[in-house]
């Protein structure tokens, strides 16, 4: 068992005017309340899953491995031990960053100065808390749980102990989010299992009106800010995406890849050549999805976080033109 600490510059708002401000808040928190389930009992945990069924799970890009000659010539029974083990490890990454959305949502109940986000906030600790529970109950049907990489684990810590509200709500409800509601749709849409086609649907539900929250509420609340905050919150959200979407963060994801490759008996020295051949070619690199410019440079967009000051920077990362 494994604990760390981090110490996190937090306060805490007491809001003694109970009245419904932000109405659009108050009405998402009336969804959320209608829309609780139980991961132990709306979840057919009496059905078996077979692991060729489950496919492999993909992240948010997809899966950038399905064209490759290595892959497509593994036999049966080892492509699917693959596929087990490279889905488990994907999970264990969204159990592992629905633990980190819980211990932030818990946060933001302290810190937004608004009973109405308060109150919505507190629905997302019990959302994420099932989220938590019903990702690492599925993962054990596959696998075991991965530990968390390390970009990831990055981008959670920054989000966790940054100073200022706004910069949580942007860098988990609007940015971590987003991915994650890429990855869902490609789970519901590629998964045979009905027991995880279940999971994700239930989860997608509740991580739609998180994203939600993130609009609503930075939408009201970007203007209010000063500039000097404001840039902060701007500069934070290029050093999110920085985290997750640098060529060291790709190398990073690569990493564990080539351990289970070695688990389930692929060549790795034919794996990693024909992996370098396709990703220096041009037009394989093209047909790849883009899930930080597909899905959250969108989002970051809508509310006015790409600017003239950090749009430099997004087109460095190649996000937006």
């Amino acid at each position: 068992m494994t604990l760390e600490e981090i110490i996190v510059p937090i306060r805490t708002l007491w809001k003694f005017d109970y009245e419904a401000n932000v109405k659009a808040l108050r009405d998402l928190y009336e969804v959320a309340k209608k829309e609780q389930w139980n991961a132990a009992t709306d979840i057919p945990w009496n059905l078996e899953t077979d692991p060729a069924q489950v496919g492999v799970i993909p992240g948010p890009g997809g899966d950038p491995l399905k064209e490759f000659r290595f892959i497509q010539e593994l036999p049966a029974k080892q492509k699917v031990e693959l596929d087990k083990r490279r889905s488990a490890w994907t999970l264990s990454q969204m159990l592992h960053g629905e633990q980190g959305a819980m211990l932030c949502c818990g946060q933001l109940v302290d810190v937004i100065p608004d009973m109405d986000g308060k109150l919505y906030a507190s629905t997302q600790v019990i959302d994420e808390a099932r989220h938590v529970e019903v990702f690492h109950r599925y993962i054990q049907r596959l696998d075991r749980v991965y530990p968390l990489m390390a970009p990831l684990k990055s981008l959670l810590n920054a989000v966790i102990t940054a100073d200022l509200w706004q910069m949580k709500c942007v860098g988990m409800q609007v940015i971590a989010e987003s991915l994650a509601m890429g990855s869902f749709k490609l789970m519901k849409a590629g998964t045979k299992d009905e027991v995880l086609s279940r999971v994700v649907e239930l989860t997608a539900q509740d991580e739609a009106r998180h994203v939600s929250f993130g609009l609503i509420y930075m939408k009201e609340e970007l203007p209010r800010m000063s500039e000097d905050a404001r840039a902060r919150v701007e500069d934070f959200a290029v050093a999110a995406l920085r985290m997750l979407c640098s060529p060291e963060a790709q190398m990073a994801f690569g990493e564990p890849l080539f351990a289970i490759f070695r688990e389930v008996g692929v060549d790795t020295d034919v794996a990693g050549k024909e992996m370098e051949e396709k990703f220096l070619d041009p037009a394989f690199r093209a047909r790849q999805p883009n899930p930080f410019r597909d899905y959250v440079v969108p989002q970051l967009q809508r509310l006015g976080l790409i600017t003239d000051r950090t749009a430099p920077a997004y087109r460095e990362m190649e996000l937006i033109a």
